[in-house]
């Protein structure tokens, strides 16, 4: 009787010690996902997705093609846009040099988080986080025939 009271007690707390354990994409949850392109003198464009909504603008002479819109967001499109995103590897990602106006495009990535913000300029290929972040950009694109 003593030995089954022994392992039911060992089980339970094994079973505690599992359900506290927390894996960072558990803890870390993604609130929203900007990605801004800008041209330069030409213009720029923005997509800002989050839990409720995808929006899409475009600023300057050159962006008429681009769709300008704020939509209620599929809770799978999200799910989709944040299943990608691993949140270790965003902090080993480094950014490359800000261009600006004068010395050609930038490409600027914001990841807010419910534990920080991430904000990314023209990763180089080689950075950690750069194929993430292509993928992401890539999905997000992807996004805006569907909803315009």
């Amino acid at each position: 009787m003593m030995k089954i009271i022994k392992i039911g007690f060992m089980l339970s707390a094994f079973t505690l010690f599992l359900l506290s354990c927390k894996t960072t994409a558990q803890t870390t949850m993604i609130n929203s996902i900007s990605y801004t392109h800008t041209m330069g003198r030409g213009g720029s464009t923005f997509i800002n997705a989050t839990k409720d909504s995808l929006e899409s603008s475009a600023r300057g002479g050159r962006m008429t093609e681009f769709p300008n819109f704020k939509k209620k967001i599929s809770f799978k499109d999200w799910q989709k846009l944040i299943s990608g995103i691993d949140s270790s590897l965003l902090e080993k990602t480094q950014s490359g040099e800000r261009r600006g106006v004068y010395d050609g495009p930038d490409e600027i990535f914001t990841i807010k988080t419910s534990e920080k913000e991430y904000e990314f300029y023209n990763v180089p290929t080689e950075s950690a986080g750069y194929k993430q972040l292509e993928k992401l950009k890539t999905e997000l694109n992807n996004l805006l025939p569907q909803y315009k």
